[in-house]
């Protein structure tokens, strides 16, 4: 048998190749222009099947019983494989149980986590079950358990659907990744190479063409004026913004949940005077003050009223997501002037891109590395943020190797990098 590719799916009775043992194997030959051919069968494990395991699968000891063990496979699994490349969904764990049994030790492979990773660099999750969701895929058999044949064609399906989507990546960025990669020895390299062939024969080398060094030019974005609010900024109503907050005003039509609390009101005026006195303000407050919409309310009109921002700094990343995705939200729906705001993390959030240009000159001196390097590509010419938490760094590895690249690294300071 001599298909190009072929997914090989295992499922076993536990996670080490060297103690625990196969139950199933399944394995699905494609070329890129369909299946040609499948395999599937029990595989006696010579030891019991955990309850997790059988939870997990539906597979007993019983249905094992009389099924043949990978010795007797074995000769059937090497013809089947051939010279395939073989792709699975962490292939490394399905590859050390059919090493361990003396087979697949000579074929190359492709890891379809790695390669969704790259492609879908923002999909969150890269679990089997969790991209066929995410990309809208059928399950083949509509089962709840983990099958190898039903997960295999799951693989296939990915497999298939990567490729469509990594065309759109266009020529230029996918030379990019094909030159990197083969210079590296990159295994994922030949996915790559198959998308690049196709982008050029389905025509999206035209968006794909412009040169790689403008994909980092940095947004037009219009922005507030930064420059200095002068010894004579704009006043704002503090009594005015303070009776929105009363019974029957603004937020309480706004919002049927409203609670008015005198502390609150209080704080709000005091926040309003001391942004048109220019002076220094500390206030405590007890949990349930409603101490957020206290200071954003008379920041939001002082903002308006001045075209100046408003920096808000706050001490926990919850109350960091908190205004950005419910407190700021409710102010928006209420207020009759756009107020827009954006998050700025610390420094280690984001790429250097000088660092990363370095990067593109010597290349990846790894395939974690390499990795990180194709997801950058293809994410952050997309981003409005440039922040890495768009994106899922999976391992320690590729967290080391970001924070090589971040403005937080040693080699981004305003010495020597125009992007510190």
């Amino acid at each position: 048998m001599s298909a190009t590719y072929v997914v090989v799916d295992l499922e076993t009775t536990g996670l080490d190749p060297n103690r625990d043992a196969i139950i199933e194997v399944a394995a699905v030959a494609f070329e890129l222009d369909g299946i040609v051919e499948e395999f599937s069968t029990l595989v006696y494990p010579h030891q019991g099947i955990p309850a997790l395991v059988t939870d997990l699968t539906g597979i007993t000891d019983e249905m094992v019983a009389d099924a043949p063990g990978i010795t007797t496979l074995r000769p059937q699994l090497r013809r089947f494989l051939g010279d395939s490349v073989v792709v699975g969904h962490n292939v490394d764990f399905d590859m050390g149980f059919l090493r361990a049994a003396y087979v697949g030790a000579n074929n190359a492979r492709l890891d379809t986590v790695t390669l969704a990773s790259i492609v879908l660099p923002d999909a969150g999750k890269y679990a089997l079950d969790a991209l066929i969701k995410h990309l809208n895929l059928d399950n083949p058999t509509g089962r709840q358990e983990h099958r190898a044949l039903a997960d295999a064609h799951q693989t296939v399906a990915l497999f298939y659907t990567l490729l469509e989507r990594a065309q759109r990546m266009g020529v230029a960025r996918l030379n990019e990744i094909v030159q990197s990669g083969r210079r590296l020895g990159w295994p994922e390299t030949r996915f790559f190479e198959e998308a690049l062939g196709l982008a050029v024969r389905h025509g999206f080398g035209r968006g794909g063409a412009q040169r790689v060094e403008k994909l980092f030019d940095p947004p037009k974005v219009e922005g507030p004026n930064l420059a200095g609010v002068g010894d004579d900024p704009k006043k704002i109503d503090a009594q005015a913004i303070a009776n929105m907050l009363k019974p029957g005003a603004n937020f309480s039509r706004a919002f049927p949940d409203y609670e008015y609390r005198e502390q609150q009101v209080a704080m709000v005026r005091r926040v309003a005077e001391a942004f048109n006195h220019g002076e220094h303000l500390f206030v405590e407050a007890g949990t349930g003050t409603g101490k957020s919409i206290g200071y954003l309310l008379p920041a939001a009109f002082w903002a308006d009223s001045n075209d100046r921002p408003v920096v808000v700094s706050t001490n926990t990343i919850n109350l960091q997501d908190q205004l950005i995705s419910k407190d700021i939200p409710q102010l928006q729906r209420l207020l009759f002037f756009d107020l827009r705001a954006a998050i700025l993390k610390g420094k280690r959030n984001y790429l250097c891109t000088r660092l990363f240009e370095q990067m593109r000159h010597r290349g990846p001196g790894n395939a974690d590395e390499m990795t990180l390097y194709a997801r950058i590509l293809n994410w952050l010419p997309g981003s409005d943020t440039g922040d890495v938490n768009e994106i899922t760094l999976r391992t320690r590895e590729e967290q080391l190797a970001w924070s090589r690249l971040s403005a937080e690294n040693d080699g981004c300071n305003r010495d020597v990098c125009a992007q510190a």
